[in-house]
């Protein structure tokens, strides 16, 4: 296509004389590009400044970055990780194919007619699968789970098994506690492979609408999810905690039960929430504390350590 029409399709503004270039393939700035001409390469990160100015294909800026390459060759966006997921979505990629003859589908479970389901998965009585979702080979859904409409769970996921709930009895022993509540997936929501969301107790567990986790990400019973926010891989939120809408939440990172973590929050990687987190505050390091404090502390611990190594040498 013409950079032209990628522009006007998707925003930004480009280097006076690439009206009439063209793009035919997309790819990083440190690749061995043959065709630079007319590949456009993403630059995102100051990371790859210096690939970007080495290389000889057209560049996709980050606007806060556009200073630092030389001009002439710009498609400059203020939000150029969007613009690339467009531009990307061009691509033509093939179709998802409706494999529900190699799963295993309870005749009590409510699957929408225009789902996909993978091979080998396992859905259960009572499970409701909304339209145009996506079920990925060995997925397995429990009763008493619901899926909205749009939502894609990724492979050997399992979404609304009982949770971890157990009380001691007189005897001095444990009992499980049935957790009855089941889990609602509402619109729009991506999960990633191997995911485990528990059936709540009473209520449900809850997944917001828009909201995406990455890969190997666990949510206990009675947890909710807010809408839109975004969960990065290997990431546990515990029995009862709560996250909020937008809110943003870095690999790794393990919340405590009962917990709440504020709309809009940031939690750094692996960050360990033992306590609330305000709306909009940026917190890191175990336990979670706000974002300069856990700086400073950890400036204060790098310092010392120094020092010591210092008087060692000495």
């Amino acid at each position: 296509m013409l950079l032209r029409e990628l522009a006007a399709a998707h925003g930004g503004m480009l280097d006076p004389g690439l009206e009439d270039a063209v793009v035919s393939r997309v790819a990083p700035a440190f690749a061995d590009i043959s065709e630079g001409a007319t590949t456009l390469a993403p630059l995102l990160s100051r990371r790859y400044v210096e690939a970007a100015r080495a290389t000889g294909a057209l560049l996709l800026v980050d606007a806060p970055l556009a200073s630092l390459v030389p001009a002439g060759k710009r498609w400059i966006h203020p939000r150029a990780a969007y613009a690339l997921a467009c531009v990307l979505e061009r691509v033509p990629q093939p179709e998802p194919e409706d494999a529900r003859a190699l799963a295993r589908i309870d005749p009590f479970a409510n699957v929408d007619p225009t789902a996909i389901i993978g091979p080998f998965a396992v859905v259960h009585a009572g499970a409701e699968i909304g339209p145009r979702c996506r079920i990925e080979p060995h997925v397995v859904v429990y009763g008493g789970v619901s899926l909205g409409a749009r939502v894609t769970v990724g492979a050997s996921s399992v979404l609304g098994r009982p949770g971890f709930g157990w009380a001691a009895s007189p005897a001095g022993g444990v009992v499980r506690v049935p957790q009855l509540g089941g889990v609602i997936i509402e619109d729009d929501v991506e999960i990633g492979p191997l995911c485990t969301i528990d059936a709540g107790t009473l209520a449900p567990t809850v997944i917001g609408r828009g909201a995406k986790l990455d890969a190997h990400v666990h949510v206990g019973h009675n947890a909710s999810i807010g809408a839109g926010a975004l969960i990065a891989a290997q990431s546990g939120f515990a029995g009862s905690s709560r996250i909020g809408a937008g809110a943003l939440v870095g690999g790794q990172v393990g919340v405590a039960d009962h917990c709440e973590v504020g709309a809009g929050a940031r939690l750094a990687a692996k960050a360990g929430v033992i306590g609330d987190v305000p709306a909009g505050a940026v917190y890191g390091g175990y336990p979670a504390v706000e974002k300069s404090r856990w700086l400073r502390a950890t400036a204060r611990i790098l310092e010392g350590t120094e020092r010591k190594r210092k008087g060692r040498s000495g």
